[in-house]
């Protein structure tokens, strides 16, 4: 096999991985512990890229929560506008949004500097962490800063926390499917968008059907891998295509469209064409007996695996596998 990561189209820019939050279904585990953020010279190396990408029709500047450092994100924001490079939104959990004074004050500073919309986060997995009244705030004052250009992720979280009551403070998932007699099903039917990878796969398996290895043979992972129309760049400047964290082939330093072979990249090349299962030859494994709710789950799971080997540094970064 031999491929070359397609030219950019639409994606995110994770300024780190730190957040104020360490919500269930966090697809790259993010966490309030310290971590590190992008440095102003990855900024410009990371912008100054993505500013000769053909096709390239915006992207989305997000965390972690990018707004724990404004400067930093400041800096991004001013960034993508000197190197012309079209920005879709901020992603924002409004953990900051204290009050309309704090919450205007940070959105028309940033609107100022060049962002043209936002996105709020809205589900029950951030209500264990951020009181609905932060999010209410946030959205209504971001609807007045930015005309309108406000996407609220998801409609049906929002409106299933705006049932909950007590909007000034934080709800268990537990209190909150009680409250809205939900059970494990309808959980997953509420945030329908949550894919079982990342955190969601080790700790939301409730509700799920589960699988033994031989249900994900040939189930490969190609699709994925070559998409470009979500990709990610992490803040040590590594590109993950398709929304799939933890394999990287590309980064900013050397170039975020390399030769792909399997002698340089044999994890990405054997999910590529065999899916997790082909990972199975690489390392010797022992299955988990209560099965697997995805391939994305099987695939963390040996992944995790075969990075304490060393052997692998496709596998990146440290922070998602820690």
């Amino acid at each position: 096999m031999q491929y070359i990561v397609p030219p950019l189209i639409s994606g995110g820019i994770m300024l780190s991985y730190q957040c104020t939050n360490a919500c269930r279904h966090c697809l790259y585990r993010c966490r309030p512990d310290k971590s590190p953020w992008m440095s102003n010279e990855m900024i410009d190396r990371v912008f100054s890229a993505l500013a000769d990408e053909s096709c390239l029709q915006g992207v989305h500047l997000a965390g972690g929560e990018a707004t724990m450092r404004m400067d930093v994100l400041i800096e991004a924001i001013d960034s993508a506008v000197r190197h012309n490079v079209p920005m879709d939104y901020l992603e924002t959990n409004c953990a900051w949004c204290l009050d309309e004074q704090t919450a205007r004050k940070g959105f028309e500073q940033l609107r100022q500097r060049g962002l043209g919309a936002v996105l709020i986060s809205a589900s029950l997995f951030h209500n264990e962490f951020i009181p609905f009244e932060r999010t209410r705030i946030g959205i209504s004052v971001a609807g007045e800063v930015f005309g309108g250009n406000v996407i609220v992720w998801t409609p049906e979280g929002y409106r299933a926390l705006s049932r909950l009551g007590n909007e000034d403070r934080t709800h268990t998932l537990a209190e909150s499917c009680k409250i809205l007699g939900l059970d494990d099903a309808d959980l997953w039917r509420l945030h329908s968008y949550v894919r079982p990878s990342g955190r969601a796969a080790e700790i939301l398996r409730a509700g799920l059907p589960k699988y033994e290895i031989e249900h994900f043979v040939n189930d490969n992972c190609s699709g994925m891998l070559s998409s470009v129309t979500h990709f990610h760049i992490d803040p040590n400047g590594f590109l993950y295509t398709g929304g799939c964290p933890g394999i990287t082939v590309g980064n900013v330093r050397d170039g975020l469209h390399p030769r792909i072979t399997p002698d340089r990249f044999g994890v990405f090349c054997r999910l590529f064409d065999s899916g997790p299962c082909g990972l199975l030859q690489m390392d010797e494994y022992k299955p988990r007996l209560a099965g697997y709710v995805s391939k994305c789950d099987l695939c963390l799971d040996i992944r995790k695996q075969l990075r304490r080997t060393g052997k692998f540094p496709e596998l990146e970064p440290h922070e998602f596998y820690a």
